[in-house]
Parts: structure tokens; C-alpha cells; sequence
């Protein structure tokens, strides 16, 4: 059997990114970088660090990289438009809450990572739950969002807010969670934070399209207006110009953000199902992570493609008015056509009359000139000896059917050009 070249390379890609095994109390640190700038630049600091802590560097051209140092687990992830930094510490003590594991990373390495933090987190996990006051003291005062997730054996508490440092707290409660579903856990709530930041960039391009948009929407009106009022030729070709300047700038719209969108809707495709994965039971008075973002996620991600849709919307109008625009001046085209074709009927009677005219007169010049050479001929012959006519008698005799026969073949040429 011939295998396919990509057979293996297929698998492996399924089994690619796999989840932590977290075992409790654990403390998690994560830094999402947008632009990272090209991978290859990535895998050199992470071979550095791995120098640095005596571990085995990233292979080449890879897109993640997971790997076990002496104080931390270490875990890098390469997507599309961002860079995924994470740093696990496992069997913490529960006292020590909130601490930065990236300060157990050498500082000038961090400051030499490229891109931008467009999402920071930390995730404490730990197997005793805490009274109100700590957790009020936790998250700093911050109104909490909470639910059990997994059926019941585990318990998130969260305030999605940044606290002083720029991160994201959340803390994991064990109810009966094991190492393989609290990885899974961590995995699922880092990449919701991920996701859901990498859906909200769309938003302030949203917003700052609108007002565009609403621009061209309201010249488009005015241009519909319009149409009623067009009456020649020229009126048609200028409103056909204003309508091709309002589509060229509605195209420079989509051009310039189609991709922010498009994958706007991806990112947000993928929170609603990290979130759906968590399995999320409702605690008394609390609002659920799915709550949380029905409240204001779902409506900025809707505030995005309402753009999105208006622009389609203007885009199909801008679309009709030229098809109708094109309708009215294929009629005035047609009818200038007809006036054209009158004209041009008009002109071919009169050529028609005008040659009938010419043709009498060319069997009056052709019957002359015969005339002229017949008489020529007859001048030296003795025409009064052998008919008793004189030679202008003969004249007169022979006009007629020189005439008639001069006649007779205008009419022949006439009859063979109409063939």
C-alpha cells in the first residue's frame, strides 16, 4: 500500500497543543503577544532561554514549545496574529497568592520579547476554598464572577478587572478535580482571556467606522433622490460617477478592515466554545463566566458585525441603484438609437429621391451626347439621296429611340445593384 505523504504529519497536528497536567495548589502566569513578529525570531530567544536553564531547545519551524525547568514548566504556542507565553508552578504554597512567575524568568529576555500584551492572566488553583473577605481581598474589591465548572468539581472565581500589575486574577477552587481536568481547565480559561481580547480589537475600528459609514449611507440616500430628477444624457453620466466614487471609498472600507472582522467572528466562535467546554453551574447571586458575556462581550461583538452587515447592506443598495441607473441609460441609449434610425430613414429618401432625380437626368445627358455623335456621324453621308429625308429630319426620327434605349439601360444597372 502507498501511504499519503502527510498521513502522520495529519495525526500529529490533532494531538498538537496538548493540555497541562496542573497538579494542585499550582499558580499559572500567561502573556498573549499581538505581532510577535516572524516565528523563526521566536524559536531564537526561546533556544536562548533553554541555554540559559540548561534544557532542550525548540525544534525548528515549530509552532509550540513545552518544556520542563528546574523551578517552572514552561509553555510557548504560535497562532496567526499572537504568541502565547505561559509558566506553570506546581505544588505552590496556598499562602503565596497572585505571584508573577514570570519574574522567575530572567527580566532582560522578557524585555526583549517583541509584540504587544494584549492579554495577561494569572490563575491560582488551589484545594480549599476561601471565606468572602479573602476573596474580596483576593480581587482586590472588585465585583466577582463565579461558577462550578466540570459538573460541580471544581469552582472559578473571577473579576475579569486588571489588577495593579496588568493581570487578570482567577482562582480555581478543587472540588474533586484531578491533574488531567484542572489542565484542562487552565487551558480552556487561558484561551477564553486570549480569545475574547483578540475578538474586542475589532471594536474600536468598529466604532470608528461608523461615522463613515452613516456618511455614505446619507449620500447614497441623496443620490436616489436623484434619479427622479434626471433629464439628459449628461445628468445620467454625472450621477453615475458620484455613485462609482461612493462605491470606490465603501470598497476602500472593506479592503482596508475585511480581515479584522473575519476573524473577529473566528475568535469569538472559538470563546463561545471554550466557554461551553467548562460546562458552567450557576452559584447563588453570582453571575456565571457565560453570563458575564452575554452582559457585555456578545453585545460588543454584535456593536462589530452590525458594521459589518451595514456595510454588506450598503454595499447590495449601492449595487441596485447602479443596476437601475445602467436600466435608465440603456433606455435613453435605445432611444437616441431610434431617433438615429428615423434620421438615418429620412436621409435615405431623400438620397432616394435625389438619385431617382439624377437618374433622369443622366438618360436626358446620355441621350444628348448620343446625339451629338450621331449627328457627328451622319454629317458626311448622303442621307437626302437614298431616303428623301433631310439629315435633321433623321435626327428628330432617331431621338426617341436613343431616349427610350438610354432609358431602358439606367433601368438594367438599377435592377442588377438592387439584386
Amino acid at each position: 500500500m502507498k501511504f499519503h505523504p502527510q498521513k502522520n504529519s495529519l495525526i500529529k497536528e490533532l494531538h498538537n497543543r496538548t493540555f497541562p497536567v496542573v497538579q494542585l495548589p499550582a499558580q499559572v502566569s500567561s502573556l498573549v503577544l499581538l505581532n510577535p513578529g516572524d516565528r523563526q525570531s521566536e524559536i531564537d530567544r526561546l533556544t536562548e532561554l533553554a541555554s540559559q536553564h540548561g534544557v532542550a531547545p525548540p525544534l525548528e519551524g515549530e509552532s509550540c514549545y513545552y518544556q520542563s525547568f528546574k523551578e517552572f514548566d514552561f509553555r510557548w504556542e504560535r497562532h496567526n496574529e499572537f504568541s502565547t507565553y505561559t509558566v506553570i508552578c506546581q505544588h505552590q504554597s496556598e499562602s503565596e497568592l497572585c505571584r508573577n512567575l514570570f519574574s522567575l524568568i530572567d527580566s532582560a529576555w522578557l524585555e526583549a520579547l517583541s509584540g504587544e500584551v494584549i492579554a495577561a492572566n494569572h490563575i491560582d488553583l488551589r484545594p480549599t476554598s476561601m471565606s468572602s473577605q479573602e476573596l474580596q481581598a483576593y480581587f482586590e474589591g472588585n465585583r466577582l464572577v463565579g461558577s462550578k465548572i466540570y459538573d460541580g468539581l471544581a469552582t472559578v472565581w473571577t473579576s475579569v478587572q486588571h489588577d495593579a500589575g496588568g493581570f487578570i486574577r482567577t482562582l480555581v477552587v478543587d472540588e474533586g478535580i484531578d491533574a488531567l481536568q484542572a489542565g484542562r481547565a487552565v487551558r480552556n480559561l487561558l484561551e477564553i482571556a486570549a480569545y475574547r481580547s483578540m475578538t474586542l480589537l475589532a471594536l474600536p475600528i468598529a466604532r470608528e467606522l461608523m461615522p463613515a459609514v452613516t456618511k455614505l449611507e446619507g449620500q447614497l440616500v441623496a443620490t436616489n433622490a436623484k434619479l427622479n430628477l434626471l433629464e439628459t444624457v449628461a445628468d445620467e453620466q454625472n450621477l453615475m460617477t458620484e455613485l462609482i466614487e461612493e462605491a470606490t471609498q465603501l470598497e476602500k472600507l472593506v479592503a482596508d478592515h475585511n480581515f479584522r472582522f473575519s476573524a473577529t467572528q473566528a475568535y469569538f466562535s472559538l470563546t463561545e466554545s471554550r466557554l461551553d467546554m467548562l460546562r458552567e453551574q450557576k452559584l447563588p447571586t453570582i453571575r456565571t463566566l457565560k453570563q458575564f458575556h452575554v452582559r457585555r462581550f456578545i453585545p460588543a461583538f454584535h456593536t462589530c458585525m452590525s458594521v459589518v452587515k451595514r456595510k454588506e447592506d450598503l454595499s447590495k443598495r449601492i449595487s441596485r441603484t447602479t443596476e437601475l441607473l445602467n436600466s435608465r441609460l440603456q433606455l435613453s441609449l435605445e432611444l437616441q438609437n431610434q431617433r438615429l434610425l428615423a434620421s438615418m430613414d429620412k436621409r435615405s429618401a431623400l438620397q432616394l429621391r435625389l438619385q431617382q432625380t439624377v437618374e433622369g437626368l443622366s438618360v436626358v445627358a446620355m441621350t444628348y451626347y448620343s446625339m451629338n455623335l450621331i449627328k457627328l456621324l451622319l454629317a458626311p453621308l448622303p442621307i437626302e439621296q437614298y431616303l428623301l429625308i433631310s439629315k435633321t429630319m433623321a435626327l428628330a426620327i432617331i431621338t426617341p429611340f436613343i431616349f427610350t434605349g438610354a432609358l431602358m439601360l439606367v433601368k438594367r444597372i438599377r435592377n442588377k445593384l438592387e439584386k
